[in-house]
Parts: structure tokens; sequence; C-alpha cells
């Protein structure tokens, strides 16, 4: 396959890709109105334009300025954008929000070409194209989108690395995990879990060379997440780094509803019941936090038998393999998802994954490439669920990564079907003996 069939064949996968996506915000979600965290980007995003900062949105509406980390600043910046030119209805920020989609499907194609060829990589375009678990967070205003374009940047990049290591595209790889930390705070497990095996454990680059590729990609980190970081830490009365959206979460995951009972794994509001009443009027987020963490450790020490089990429901949730009927329902009543969108999420996960084991497979017997970077997101997806709760938002900033080596499976199986077919027409045309003539008396 020549480059230009390559670049066509990308370019009608992205194609594909924004259709789909605009179809389902135009035609679905059209006027759907934000709540939760999409209300908090949305209108959070108009008050940065406005001048205010990164404040709650909620409190602002009664008259109160509450600097706020909730969420890391990424996609609030990127919502800033239309908003500063008066396009801060929810369905222009829907809409903008389907090109980092788009740009998302770009991506894992050229993961795909990077780790299997260019035919692997239009596979996998193509399957990121249409995988409801990469477009349907682009209707909901929610980080996913963002989280899943930024963890395929940075896999996409530790290839290039792997494949030809340098100073620059140290720094770019470092760079890209310090900008993919601002999207979704465990991200930040990438520069350690990502970056340094790529470095440290290349055979192409002596040990001076791997000290420089090192400091590149570290000092790029560092001028990605430097400025928010010391902002937090300059407005909040305790330490405050990426996020102060994890104690919350952990809060609203530990309790007796979500220890026992249907929603086991999962997250209610009763749980943050007990905080609110020890919080103290004029506490900001950093303090609240403090109350939060001693009150979620002591309920998960006076239950350390059963968080294991918990633990297990978290991972079972999001892999589609503890209580899917009861995830689905959670899914439409919870996250606001259509009961049809729900069922396409559950079934083509199973899928892909099914299909992303084999081709992890078929990549780790080649041995041409290593299998790891692809492995990596699931890694922080578990362990960020295990600390939290059993979301399948949560999960998708492993989504691209698994389109990458199913849609490496299908290729192998295209390349099966090929074979076969070739072997049967060759067959066909071999020519044949003609039948031996008995000689007559």
């Amino acid at each position: 396959m020549t480059t230009r069939t390559f670049r066509r064949g990308l370019f009608a996968a992205a194609l594909l890709g924004l259709a789909v996506r605009a179809a389902y915000i135009l035609i679905v979600r059209h006027d759907v109105l934000p709540g939760g965290d999409a209300f908090f980007y949305h209108f959070g995003a108009r008050l940065l334009v406005e001048g205010h900062g990164f404040i709650e949105p909620t409190p602002f509406i009664n008259g109160i300025v509450e600097q706020s980390a909730s969420h890391p600043p990424l996609y609030l910046l990127y919502l800033a954008i239309p908003s500063s030119v008066g396009l801060d209805g929810p369905l222009s920020h829907m809409l903008w929000t389907s090109l980092i989609g788009v740009g998302s499907v770009v991506l894992v194609g050229l993961t795909g070409r990077e780790v299997a060829g260019p035919r692997a990589g239009l596979v996998a375009a193509a399957v990121a194209a249409v995988y409801p678990n990469m477009w349907i967070f682009d209707g909901f205003l929610v980080s996913e989108t963002m989280a899943i374009f930024t963890t395929i940047l940075s896999v996409y990049l530790a290839f290039r690395f792997l494949r030809s290591p340098s100073f620059w595209r140290a720094a770019g790889l470092g760079l890209a995990c310090g900008i993919a930390a601002l999207s979704r705070a465990e991200l930040v497990l990438l520069l350690p879990l990502l970056v340094l095996p790529c470095i440290l454990f290349t055979r192409r680059t002596d040990e001076t060379q791997k000290l420089k590729a090192l400091v590149a990609a570290g000092v790029a980190a560092v001028v990605a997440m430097g400025p928010w970081i010391g902002f937090n830490l300059v407005r909040f009365e305790r330490p405050v780094f990426l996020s102060t959206g994890l104690e919350p979460t952990m809060l609203g995951a530990n309790c007796d509803a979500t220890y026992y009972g249907n929603l086991t794994g999962y997250f209610t509001p009763q749980c943050t019941e007990e905080a609110g009443r020890e919080y103290k009027r004029g506490d900001d987020q950093s303090e609240r936090n403090e109350v939060s963490r001693r009150i979620v450790f002591d309920y998960i020490s006076d239950h350390k038998f059963r968080a294991p089990v918990v633990v297990l429901s978290r991972w079972g949730r999001i892999t589609g393999l503890y209580r899917p009927w009861n995830q689905v329902r959670l899914d439409r009543v919870i996250e606001g998802r259509e009961g049809w969108a729900a069922l396409a999420s559950l079934f083509s996960f199973y899928a892909v994954a099914a299909l992303a084991v084999a081709g992890g497979v078929i990549v780790r017997r080649r041995r041409s490439v290593p299998v790891f970077p692809l492995v990596v997101p699931p890694v922080i997806v578990l362990f960020a669920v295990g600390l939290s709760l059993g979301s399948n938002r949560y999960r998708a900033s492993a989504e691209g990564a698994l389109v990458v080596p199913a849609a490496i499976a299908i290729d192998r199986a295209i390349q099966a079907v090929r074979a076969r077919r070739g072997a049967e027409v060759a067959r066909a045309e071999e020519p044949r003996e003609p039948f031996a003539t008995v000689p007559q008396r």
C-alpha cells in the first residue's frame, strides 16, 4: 500500500467518524441540557471566558465564588475557544468536541500503521470511526473525549520513539503525557508506566543518550503540567496538584450502599451525606478533601475484608463481566445514555475486547514491536477504577489502545482469507495432466 493510498483511506475514515459523531449529536443529543460534569465543563468554559477564572459553576449561580480544581483544565480550556467567539451553547460545544473525536480516529489509524502496517492502520481507523465507546462521549460534554485523544497520542508517540529513538522524540513523548495528565488526572501515570520503559529498555541507545532522553521527557512534562500545578499550590489552603476530584469520588463509592446490594462497585450520592455534616463553613476544596479522605479511609479500614470484593466488582462492571444489565441500566439512568446506545456500547466492547486480546497475542508473537505501550492505558484504567468506581466512563482512556490490537486481529483474519482464496485460485489454474491412452491391440 502506497503512502498516498493510506492517506486517502485515513481521510475517508476521518470523514466517516465525523459523520457518525455529527449525526449522533444533531439527531439524538441536540436538545439535551448539560448536567453534572457536563454542566461544569459547559458553564465553566463560559465563566472562564468572562474572566472569572477556574471556579465552581453551581455555587456561582448563587453568587458564591469558589476556586475549583475538581477537574484538570485541558477540556475546559478547549471549550473556551468557541465560547470566546460567542459559540457557547451546548450544541456548539458538542460539535466542537466531535473534532477531537475525529482526531482520535486519525491517531488510532496512525498507531495501527506503526504497529502492524498501513492496512492494519486503516482497519483501526475504520473501527475507531464507528466504535460507540469512542464517539458516544462527544455528545455528553465530558472530558473523556479529550482523554481518549491525549492517551492515544501518547501511545502513538511512544511507538514512534521506539522505532527511532531521539532527544526530540523523547521530549515530544513527555510533553504528550504531561498534556494527557491535564485531561484526566490518573493519566499522569503515563509518565512512569509508558515514558520510563520506552527510554530505559530500548536497546538502540547507550546510557548517555538514555539519560538525555529522560531529561528531555521530564522537562517537557513539567512544562506542560507546571503552570497548572503551580496555580493550584497558591490558591488552596492545602496542597493541590492536578485535581481535587479523587476524594469526592472515593467518598461517593465507599459506603454501605456501594459495598452491598445492587450498587456494589458503583457510586451513590448517599455516601456523601456524612461528609456534608462535617464540612466547615468557608472551607475550600482542599480542606473539605481532608475530611473526605479521613471518612473514606476509616470506612475502608472498617470493611477491609469486603474491599477486595468491591474492587473486583468495579473491574467487573467496566469489563461487562459483573451484572452487565445492571450496568446498562445505570448507564441510562445515571449517565444519561439512550437505551440503544448503552446496549451498543456493551456489545461492541465485548467484540473489541475479545479481538484486542487476540491482536495483542499476534503482536507479541511477531516480536517486531513491543506490545506494552498498548497495555499501559488499560492498566491505568484498572488502577483508577479500583481506586474509585466502576463506571464505563472511566474506561474511556483505554478505548483507543484496545481498538489498535483489535484491528490487527481483523487484519490477520483478512490476510488468512485472502491467502486461502489465493491458494484455491492457484489450484484451479494448475494445468492438468491429460488422461493416459491405452494402446489398442
